[in-house]
């Protein structure tokens, strides 16, 4: 395909009318830490876009208790996806609207290997366990996360899982301990944000073509994917601004208010 012609197309989508924003939280909402909230400038053009019938949701790593403050914060009422697409909840209720789960066969058997890493946290509907033994046979789990690991046993882990199991998401994300940490989510093979995407474009009775995607780790690829115009933050993984329709600043310099100023407002 010619330069003119990958010009024009990302021109024409420049110009599109988009119904939704669609934003990753960590590092692209609010700086990746436990309580952040996001700037006054970017809760503010959330609230603009919003009012002038924009749709804004987010697509998260985390589960819903950690996200409800956001959305008080910010006073979403659109379906939200947690658990990095192993869910789609009501932002009000926290109610699942759809899910995809691991079995407790997979828990265990995963849960045998992630035991030899640091902290493993498991997020079902009964509660979020750290450091698990055993699961209760009737909580329905979305996912396992094991934090705060270095590049190589990020790596380590993600393929001693793939080795052993051939339909699982396993995918890393950004650690609450800094730039030079990794985590790594295990889900469903159906749940990544991708897939949630798709599920939430039908909620809502949109298209994906006529969504925004913002995020800026390698769990946001499959939320890129999946939407219409592609977004990618400043200080991104370079593979995330590879297949970015625009890059913007940094979530320190207000990256998803520039987005929305630019493409919304």
């Amino acid at each position: 395909m010619s330069q003119r012609v990958l010009k024009e197309m990302k021109s024409s989508k420049f110009k599109k009318k988009y119904k939704a924003i669609i934003s990753d939280i960590d590092g692209t909402l609010i700086e990746t830490k436990n309580d952040a909230l996001p700037s006054d400038k970017t809760t503010l053009a959330i609230r603009r876009a919003v009012k002038k019938g924009v749709i804004f949701s987010l697509a998260t790593g985390r589960p819903f208790f950690m996200v409800q403050y956001l959305v008080e914060h910010i006073g979403l009422s659109s379906p939200l996806i947690t658990d990095n697409g192993a869910s789609i909840v009501d932002a009000k209720s926290g109610k699942a609207l759809w899910e995809a789960l691991l079995s407790a066969k997979e828990t265990e058997e995963i849960l045998k290997i992630t035991r030899n890493y640091p902290m493993t946290r498991v997020s079902c509907d009964i509660d979020n366990f750290k450091n698990p033994s055993t699961i209760p046979a009737y909580a329905k789990v979305r996912k396992i996360s094991i934090h705060d690991l270095s590049p190589s046993s990020a790596e380590d882990l993600v393929g001693n899982l793939e080795r052993n199991f051939k339909d699982l998401a396993v995918v890393k994300a950004a650690a609450f301990e800094g730039k030079e940490f990794f985590d790594v989510y295990v889900s469903n093979a159906s749940a990544t944000k991708q897939h949630a995407v798709l599920k939430l474009a039908k909620i809502l009775g949109i298209n994906t073509h006529e969504i925004i995607g913002i995020g800026d780790h390698y769990n946001d690829f499959p939320l890129l994917m999946a939407c219409g115009l592609k977004i990618a933050m400043g200080d991104s993984v370079e593979d995330l601004k590879v297949i970015a329709d625009y890059v913007a600043p940094t979530v320190e310099e207000d990256g998803l208010a520039d987005v929305i100023e630019k493409f919304i407002l």
